[in-house]
């Protein structure tokens, strides 16, 4: 195999990690995002004394 096959199975392996981690990281912070705004809704209550 010469070095431009070389080259692009590297540069392919490069954009899948890119892409995984890139939807890992949206489901993540879809995940917090939820989790924050749940806690802020408490907090929210906590302060108005009800």
């Amino acid at each position: 195999m010469n070095i431009v096959g070389i080259l692009l199975i590297t540069i392919a392996v490069l954009a899948g990690i890119d892409v995984v981690m890139y939807l890992v990281l949206a489901v993540a912070d879809r995940h917090w995002e939820k989790r924050f705004e749940k806690e802020e809704d408490e907090n929210d209550d906590n302060e108005r004394g009800v």
